[in-house]
């Protein structure tokens, strides 16, 4: 008897221990549906990331392999122009520098391959991811101001504006030029 009564302690200890302790250490599975939210969120913004640099390598192949080409660069131009389409609501993911150095040289590329309209529609994109920032050439002067005389964003004709501008030298020479032949 003393046996069975030592027998059914144990297992009475046995099942109470474990229920007792289960009362103090409730299971939820909210935890792990936000881990598994999270996560997911993680790996679709490595998966953006991952997208946007692979498609921006790509862009600077096809540029660095343009030459004198004006197919090449339009080309280069039109994926620079597709990558930061593919970005969509997404582009706060990616740095703010290397995307505007990517849409600069997509306008750049726009430009030396003859097409205009799309290099101010894509000049237009530049702005508005900028928010006030610019990119700066080599010699000090202004990405924004040399694409703003290039493209006459403003459509404005005045000389004094151009003189103010921070945009390369030759390039306000030449637009003058171009000024002064389409007047005499």
């Amino acid at each position: 008897m003393k046996n069975v009564k030592s027998k059914m302690k144990l297992a009475f200890a046995v099942l109470l221990v474990p229920a007792s302790l289960s009362a103090c250490q409730p299971v939820t599975l909210s935890d792990s549906s936000a881990a598994v939210d999270y996560r997911y969120e993680r790996f679709t913004t490595m998966q953006v990331k991952a997208n946007y640099d692979e498609c921006r390598k790509t862009a600077f192949a096809l540029d660095k392999e343009a030459g004198a080409d004006a197919s090449r660069f339009l080309a280069s131009a039109e994926k620079f122009e597709n990558c930061e389409m593919m970005l969509g609501d997404s582009g706060k993911l990616i740095d703010q520098e290397m995307r505007l150095k990517a849409l600069a040289v997509g306008i750049q590329n726009y430009v030396k391959g003859g097409n205009l309209a799309k290099a101010r529609t894509m000049f237009e994109q530049f702005e508005h991811v900028a928010a006030g920032a610019d990119l700066l050439y080599p010699d000090s002067t202004s990405f924004v101001a040399n694409m703003r005389v290039l493209l006459n964003v403003g459509g404005d004709k005045n000389a004094l504006r151009l003189a103010s501008q921070n945009a390369k030298t030759e390039l306000k020479d030449e637009i003058r030029r171009a000024w002064y032949w389409q007047t005499n």
